[in-house]
């Protein structure tokens, strides 16, 4: 039996190329702003201050309002 590699007679498939690898990535890194604690930061919610840090969230003390939020790190922007 012969072992057709994509594009025999009869098949709709045309040939597969073969690629070796992805081209090499840059070892660059962005340097990503992250808030530290007890810096003063704006939410959706308003402005208040980190108290806790965990992983990729943020708990955030709200002035002026008696709560307490946990925010992802990608609706955090820094306070004017």
């Amino acid at each position: 039996m012969m072992k057709s590699s994509g594009g025999g007679f009869g098949s709709f498939r045309g040939q597969v190329k073969k690629v070796n690898s992805f081209p090499p990535a840059y070892e660059r890194s962005a340097q990503v702003w992250r808030p530290k604690l007890n810096q003063r930061v704006r939410i959706p919610n308003g402005v208040g201050t980190v108290v806790e840090i965990s992983g990729d969230m943020f708990l955030i003390d709200l002035e002026n309002q008696l709560a307490k939020v946990w925010e992802r790190l990608t609706s955090i922007k820094l306070a004017d």
